[in-house]
């Protein structure tokens, strides 16, 4: 099981990873960092507002992220003999099986969307600027 779960995550870890870099350097060289270090605030009190800062932007990226290892599922349920979803969609392929096919790609883009709702959903109630009115 660890290996599976490793192929799976190496390229997301490594995108999140990359992401979250970018976004919290951007937000240490802006101003309110500056001035929340000249009232005093530590480490922690300064992490926790570029925390409040970075979420939105970083759920996002991890929404679409795990959105795609649905579909990168397919190869590793199949490379494994892990039974799931995405083996059951390569012997739908192989087996010509057009119901299954069309049920499992509906079910795998039903959750594609209702885990963007919820990134949406989340993202809305972190940072109340972001409501649409």
């Amino acid at each position: 099981m660890i290996l599976p779960a490793v192929t799976l995550s190496v390229i997301p870890m490594g995108i999140v990873t990359r992401t979250v870099r970018g976004i919290v350097a951007e937000i240490m060289n802006q101003e309110f960092v500056t001035a929340l270090r000249g009232k005093g605030l530590t480490g922690w009190g300064v992490f926790g507002h570029v925390v409040k800062n970075a979420a939105p932007n970083v759920l996002a990226v991890m929404g679409l992220q795990l959105g795609y290892l649905m579909g990168g599922s397919i190869l590793v349920e199949t490379v494994f003999s892990w039974p799931g979803t995405g083996l059951l969609l390569n012997s739908a392929i192989f087996q010509r099986d057009l119901p299954v096919l069309q049920g499992t790609i509906l079910v795998l883009a039903m959750f594609f969307v209702a885990l963007n709702l919820c990134v949406d959903l989340v993202q809305t109630a972190l940072d109340p600027r972001i409501k649409r009115s």
